[in-house]
């Protein structure tokens, strides 16, 4: 049966066999994940379960999207997402024992946002790391702005006393002159080219509305986010809408690991970014874009 034909039964079923067809396609998948010969084509079967999914989706579903997604390496950044999600409905179910064994079934082939074969800090040099970030930060420098240690990079410093071995890409967060969303969304969006001038820029430009990816040093991406300084409380594009004040952030000061520039305060800055529970490591903590773009939305707007 091709794609086509298994779309449209899906979109035909019943809830029972609705959701004994989603058993079978986690079974195949958990099958292709540990060697068992057999034809399972993993675009085939992903596109069929779009067409199976209920909200909010079920821990099966989730099982059988992860497990098809993994087999064939697609769409990275969804399955780390449904990767958080099924570990969120496990704990309130009190069974946080399913989600361990099933990631565990996974072994190593889980992703990160980037993809599936991308490069964590766990097993790089972090020296080097941090050499490479000093180049952009004393380049921006320079140009006559302050940046510091933003989002992870920020939560593995100060957590972990390092970057965080999940990880693969540094975030940074540059100080605008302006004083309103309006004034930052010009300043930010003419500050591109001064990038490609300085030959910053990396491949793509903009990452999603809002953030810039820098040239990646030594296979390290850098993500570069807005912040500005409006009636002395603080904007960092998306996390912190006017949670912080400014003596949160400046004067800036100097990380004891990296030796690069972090807030002056950078406690609350994560507690704003990732919740109180910002101490206690979660690999597939989901950021609330949706939230972000509703209190960004002036910013958003006029950069488009």
């Amino acid at each position: 049966m091709d794609t086509v034909a298994l779309i449209e039964r899906a979109k035909g079923l019943k809830k029972g066999d609705r959701v004994t067809r989603i058993e079978e396609i986690r079974l195949m998948a958990m099958a292709a994940l540990h060697g068992v010969k057999g034809n399972f084509s993993a675009w085939h079967y992903f596109a069929e379960l779009k067409h199976l999914r209920r909200n909010p989706p079920s821990p099966l579903f989730l099982e059988a999207f992860i497990a098809t997604a993994v087999v064939g390496q697609l769409r990275p950044a969804a399955t780390v997402r449904a990767l958080g999600t099924l570990k969120a409905k496990r704990v309130a179910e009190g069974q946080p024992q399913l989600f361990d064994e099933f990631e565990a079934l996974l072994g190593d082939r889980i992703p990160t946002n980037h993809g599936y074969a991308a490069t964590t800090f766990e097993n790089r040099d972090h020296g080097e790391i941090w050499g490479a970030v000093g180049g952009h930060i004393e380049a921006l420098d320079q140009m006559g702005y302050q940046c510091f240690l933003n989002s992870g990079t920020l939560l593995g410093v100060v957590r972990d006393g390092k970057l965080i071995d999940h990880d693969d890409d540094v975030d940074l967060a540059l100080i605008l002159k302006a004083t309103s969303e309006e004034e930052a969304a010009a300043e930010w969006s003419a500050l591109w080219q001064r990038l490609v001038d300085l030959g910053l820029d990396g491949e793509g430009g903009l990452k999603s509305p809002g953030i810039y990816k820098l040239k990646a040093q030594d296979g390290c991406e850098i993500d570069l986010f807005p912040a500005w300084i409006s009636d002395g409380q603080v904007h960092i594009y998306p996390h912190t809408y006017a949670d912080l004040s400014e003596t949160d952030v400046l004067p800036l000061r100097s990380c004891d690991i990296s030796g690069r520039p972090v807030p002056a305060e950078p406690e609350k800055m994560l507690a704003v970014n990732y919740g109180a529970g910002w101490r206690e490591p979660d690999p597939y903590f989901k950021f609330p874009w949706a939230h972000a773009a509703r209190r960004f939305k002036t910013f958003l707007g006029a950069l488009s």
